[in-house]
């Protein structure tokens, strides 16, 4: 995949990722709030290290900084929308984004060590 393509990739999500994050989740789903935030987070680092194949940490750090822009966002939102549509701010949030992307350098880490270890050239494992 082209650089062009993969830019396009980042934009669609990226845009999809605010117009889900910025409106309510719905009524069953409330309950387990915290993990679908871990479980987006996760999900969304493993994509992207897949996506681009290196630079791990500049991958968790973007995701880390846009979780907590949406979080800020939210009230924002609902004042210039006049509306409760969106949710609010809730540094909970923040900790479960950032245990999904806790959670998944430490796959990410290991995936990557691996890699070295079987890439021709590199590290043996002696």
């Amino acid at each position: 995949m082209n650089s062009a393509t993969k830019l396009l990739v980042v934009l669609v999500c990226f845009i999809l990722a605010m117009i889900g994050f910025l409106m309510k989740i719905p009524v069953p789903l409330r309950g387990h709030d915290k993990l679908l935030h871990t479980g987006f987070y996760f999900c969304a680092a493993a994509f992207f290290h897949l996506l681009f194949r290196k630079g791990l940490l500049i991958i968790l750090a973007c995701l880390a900084l846009f979780g907590v822009m949406i979080e800020y966002l939210q009230p924002l939102m609902n004042r210039w929308t006049h509306s409760n549509m969106h949710g609010r701010f809730d540094k909970e949030d923040i900790y479960a984004n950032l245990k999904g992307l806790a959670l998944y350098a430490v796959i990410g880490l290991v995936i990557i060590g691996v890699s070295q270890l079987i890439k021709p050239g590199g590290k043996s494992a002696e």
